[in-house]
């Protein structure tokens, strides 16, 4: 018995429910649609067990992993390989890098390495996911390092050998010689339920794509994926139930109708008189009706119900088919107007042009930004190039909207071109009138599905319409000629009370039993709600507080997040007031605003301990925010990263501006990108840089006292060698498998300067009397840089600090080489 099952067995029992008949019912539910149905149809018993007093439990944190790097060759914007280096481990990333450096084809790497496939992409124009390989490069291959808590480092990768997308392989590989499975890590279900990545375009259409869609994002976190298949497969037994009874009581009533409308000349025949008393009302005599149809011989049962299918095939919609013809038509005319038109080379040039404009207006520069030729860009250019970007535009448009045009026609010409039905050739032997002349016709007017052409597709439809909507009709006709010919007053009601009688006879069964479901549908119902409830509130609570943070001289401010609903009515309901007025989020909220919002709901999703993943990857989530708000974004951000590895991808300058303004430890890769796809990426900030630097600002001021100066400097010297320490033992450490908390355990046992060098430089804190032997090794400099870092602020320095800066560096750098 799982977890779930014992859960729910617990709130049966202390509600009072477990007494009642369809606690049962709840149970076998539980177990899954085949159990119910199995328990329902008496196959399957199912009893209720001794009651047992509940533990509470903790959520079941599994083993982390962090991202130790990223290859991405071939891929997006990126040519040659190029590795994306990064700290693993909790703290913040910030990957930066102009529009079109190839930065984002980092973070769509990821995803797809790990996922096979890319939100970004799958919003887009089929033309979008095509540019997937880079123009630049052949080869195409992704690899991300991981480093897993209890495993150590292992490797995901998917390399290309085709201009296939789906034509990759995909490779993990671990400390065995072995490669395995991407299922073998067990992460399918987690990387869709804490999706651990946020693209821009994902952060916009979190709230935008309607209530359930956002609903469905933030219930699976909470485990109510369960909850929601157990009322399914509850609902679908009632229906299927309510069905059998439903579509029962009504053949019982066509059943009725056709017993009191026989033919004259049947007065005589008692069985006719026996049938209408067995049929009267909803409680019917299911044994006498049996008995009565083996009094007489009944005509084979499928053949009628053929030639009443054939009675009932729509005959043709002449006038829809000649207004189709005609739109066809109208389309063909259309594209062959527009033919020899360049609808990409037009939007090409209008782009151009209108960046020159721009370029033009913004710098008011007559020079020309590609060619240098002097005086080229002035009002006159302008106006005349202004007017060209219009001609582009429309032409561009007028191209694109023919193509849709004809594409849409043809679509909706399939609805007139289905193929014949399968009944045509089972009746075949049934003597039918006009049924093997409406099946050739038919066959042939179908073949019209496989051409792509408008008017050739008109030509067909046309050349054929007529004929083939009259062979249909005749076919339709003789069906019920030829039905009303084999039926006389009693055979057909025989046959038509033999065919029922099998779902007479599970519908009784079924009645009774719906109400039985409709009473443990509505408990689950509520107990549902509870747990969502419950569950639910620590992750509203934690968006909340993230929203505080984001939401600086905002005046929406964010009140409770509600999960309401269920099935085609769920929705997320974010009640948020204008000072103080309750108003509606999407009406009120500024872009930038609704992306902050999203990003609320998403961090606490994300950083959930039930997340295998310990890394969060966002890609430029800065747009749309104003100033104060990419303050509260870099807090947050930094707040996410006391516990997550949070990279983040951004072309805006304003947010590693912000990380340094507010003294917020980050690392910061510049990525740069240059002819042929090179794409570089380089470490030009990491918390043992600031700290260094900001010692060295400290030497180069001049108006600091010495005395203080000799007593700080040191200080930020020692924090820089610290942090290098940490760094190495927690890169070696967890490259090993090693837990982070056990690491982060160690380090604060082990916090004073001695014993923290020993774990760097030996992985053995208890190694302090070897420490000053190894860097007697480097040099008298680094003897010299860990004393005084040692004694730290605690004593005045009085040598030059400047020396003390640079050795400090040098043995920072140092420990960062031994990870």
């Amino acid at each position: 018995m799982s977890d779930f099952q014992s859960r729910i067995i617990e709130r049966l029992i202390a509600s009072g429910a477990a007494d009642q008949p369809w606690a049962l019912i709840v149970l076998a539910a539980l177990d899954g649609a085949p159990q119910l149905d199995a328990f329902l149809d008496g196959t399957a018993k199912v009893a209720m067990p001794v009651a047992t007093e509940a533990v509470a439990t903790a959520p079941i944190e599994p083993p982390g992993a962090y991202l130790g790097s990223l290859t991405v060759e071939g891929f997006r914007g990126v040519g040659p390989a190029t590795t994306l280096n990064v700290r693993p481990g909790p703290g913040l990333t910030l990957v930066v890098g102009r529009n079109g450096s190839g930065k984002s084809s980092f973070a769509e790497g990821l995803e797809y390495v790990l996922t096979g496939r890319n939100y970004r992409w799958e919003k887009r124009a089929k033309a979008w996911v095509e540019g997937w390989r880079n123009l630049h490069h052949d080869k195409v291959a992704l690899e991300a390092e991981l480093l897993v808590e209890g495993q150590g480092a292992l490797s995901v990768s998917r390399a290309w050998k085709s201009a296939d997308l789906g034509g990759h392989d995909v490779r993990v590989k671990g400390a065995g010689p072995q490669p395995q499975s991407l299922q073998s890590l067990g992460w399918d279900a987690a990387l869709a339920t804490y999706r651990p990545f946020l693209s821009y375009n994902e952060l916009g259409s979190l709230l935008e794509e309607g209530p359930s869609k956002l609903y469905d994002a933030l219930s699976t976190v909470l485990g109510l994926d369960e909850l929601v298949a157990v009322q399914a497969v509850l609902a679908s037994a009632r229906k299927a139930r309510q069905a059998l009874w439903d579509d029962a009581n009504v053949e019982a009533g066509e059943l009725r109708n056709l017993l009191e409308n026989v033919p004259d000349g049947t007065a005589g025949d008692d069985r006719l008189e026996r049938a209408r008393k067995a049929l009267k009302g909803t409680t019917w005599d299911l044994p006498a009706l049996d008995s009565l149809i083996q009094d007489g011989g009944t005509v084979e049962a499928s053949q009628l119900e053929m030639l009443r299918r054939l009675e009932s095939v729509p005959l043709m919609d002449v006038d829809g088919i000649t207004t189709m013809i005609s739109r066809l038509r109208s389309t063909a005319k259309t594209l062959a107007d527009l033919a020899g038109t360049d609808a990409e080379r037009a939007r090409q040039r209008a782009d151009l042009l209108e960046q020159a404009i721009q370029f033009h207006e913004q710098h008011k520069d007559k020079d020309c930004p590609v060619c240098g030729t002097a005086g080229a860009l002035g009002g006159k250019w302008a106006a005349a190039s202004g007017t060209e970007v219009a001609k582009l535009r429309k032409e561009a448009a007028a191209c694109q909207a023919a193509e849709a045009g004809a594409k849409a026609s043809l679509r909706e010409a399939q609805r007139y071109l289905a193929p014949p039905p399968p009944l045509l050739a089972e009746a075949k032997d049934l003597g039918v009138p006009g049924l093997p002349e409406a099946r050739r016709l038919w066959i042939d007017w179908a073949g019209g599905r496989d051409i792509d052409n408008p008017a050739a597709l008109a030509d067909h439809m046309e050349s054929r319409a007529l004929e083939f909507a009259g062979a249909v009709q005749t076919m339709v006709e003789g069906a019920a000629a030829e039905r009303s010919r084999r039926e006389d007053a009693w055979r057909p009601i025989a046959a038509a009370i033999q065919a029922w009688l099998p779902k007479a006879r599970k519908a009784v069964v079924a009645k009774g039993q719906v109400k039985q479901i409709k009473a443990a549908e509505e408990w689950w119902k509520e107990t549902s709600a509870s747990v969502r409830d419950e569950r639910f509130a620590p992750i509203a609570d934690r968006a909340k507080a993230v929203w505080n943070q984001l939401r600086l001289q905002s005046n929406v401010d964010l009140g409770a997040v509600v999960l309401e609903g269920s099935a085609g009515r769920r929705r997320v309901t974010l009640q948020v007031t204008v000072d103080g007025t309750p108003a509606e989020a999407l009406g009120v909220m500024s872009q930038g605003e609704l992306h902050s919002l999203a990003l609320s709901l998403f961090l606490p999703r994300a950083t959930l301990p039930e997340s295998p993943f310990r890394f969060i990857c966002i890609d430029d989530p800065v747009q749309s925010m104003d100033p104060s708000r990419v303050e509260g974004l870099a807090r947050a951000l930094a707040d996410a990263a006391h516990t997550r590895q949070v990279i983040v991808f951004t072309h805006d300058d304003r947010l590693p501006e912000a990380v340094r303004r507010l003294g917020l430890p980050a690392t910061v890769h510049s990525v740069t990108r240059r002819a042929k796809s090179v794409v570089e990426v380089r470490k030009t900030t990491d918390p043992v840089t600031t700290l260094i630097e900001d010692a060295r600002a400290l030497v180069l001021t001049e108006d600091l006292p010495p005395d203080v100066a000799g007593r700080v400097v040191p200080g930020f010297c020692r924090a820089a060698v610290e942090a290098a320490c940490m760094e190495a033992v927690r890169r070696r450490r967890l490259a090993r498998g090693a837990p982070h908390d056990s690491v982060e355990e160690l380090l604060a046992a082990n916090a004073r300067m001695h014993p923290l060098m020993a774990l760097a430089l030996f992985d053995d804190e208890k190694k302090t009397n070897e420490v000053m032997p190894k860097l007697q090794k480097l040099g008298g400099w680094a003897i010299e840089a860990f004393k005084i870092c040692k004694v730290g602020a605690h004593e005045r320095h009085e040598g030059d600090l400047k020396t003390l800066v640079d050795s400090s560096q040098r043995l920072a750098r140092h420990l960062a080489e031994k990870a």
